[in-house]
């Protein structure tokens, strides 16, 4: 399952596509998802959104939220694209040790 929940989320974040999930069996999220790592601390695969959604164009620091990927429960890529920046993204981000997936600004493959 995390195989493949690492898969989908890299190919997300290639391709600048925003995210639904349920976390921890009790809440959803619709994010964009910008860095796809490993914890510092915990040794955990983490994902780095710009959460709750739907889409808005003013950013707020405050909206960045760090996941554990096994927490994660039915996870959809949604036909939406993300935007290609957010204010407060850092693609080496400090949380995490090693890096897996991120987003360059102006980043879009297909």
């Amino acid at each position: 399952m995390e195989t493949e929940t690492i898969r989908r989320l890299t190919k997300a974040i290639e391709t600048r596509l925003v995210v639904a999930f349920n976390y921890n069996d009790r809440e959803n999220h619709i994010v964009e998802p910008f860095t796809l790592g490993v914890h510092k601390d915990t040794g955990r695969y983490v994902l780095r959104c710009y959460g709750n959604l739907p889409t808005h164009n003013s950013d707020n620091p405050e909206s960045w939220k760090l996941f554990e990927l096994e927490k994660i429960e039915q996870l959809q890529v949604m036909p939406i694209i993300a935007k290609d920046e957010r204010i407060g993204y850092e693609a080496l981000d400090r949380e995490m040790s090693e890096i897996i997936s991120f987003t360059l600004p102006n980043r879009r493959f297909k």
